[in-house]
């Protein structure tokens, strides 16, 4: 999934699902492109989905340390999270593709200040 198609944003919301609330977004896809119709997602931590692209998508990215991110992931109707991602795992999964068509700045996010109050928690 290199490229895809930019999607309609129909309505943006929190998940309320999540604790602390994951903003999200309610999406449509050009049902036509061939990438979005079904195919593979590649997430980080060996997860693969099969089917089309989210229609409910959001995501949150902090920086924990100087190499490490916590993620979480509304991907439809299922939450996924992560401790500890490296830049790599995140840059090389299908969330990068999909930021991309989302207008993120994907570099933008992994570029932040490590948040003091995670490193403190983990030390």
């Amino acid at each position: 999934m290199d490229t895809l198609p930019e999607p309609k944003i129909i309505r943006c919301f929190f998940d309320r699902n999540a604790s602390p609330h994951l903003p999200a977004m309610e999406l449509r896809w050009d049902a036509d492109a061939p990438s979005v119709a079904d195919g593979l997602w590649h997430l980080p931590g060996n997860v693969v989905l099969k089917g089309p692209a989210p229609d409910r998508f959001g995501i949150t990215v902090r920086r924990v340390d100087f190499v490490n991110f916590r993620v979480r992931v509304l991907w439809n109707e299922m939450s996924l999270q992560w401790e500890a991602l490296t830049r790599t795992q995140i840059m090389t999964s299908s969330l990068a593709p999909i930021l991309r068509a989302l207008g993120t700045d994907l570099w933008y996010l992994l570029e932040q200040p490590v948040d003091e109050e995670a490193f403190a928690a983990a030390a």
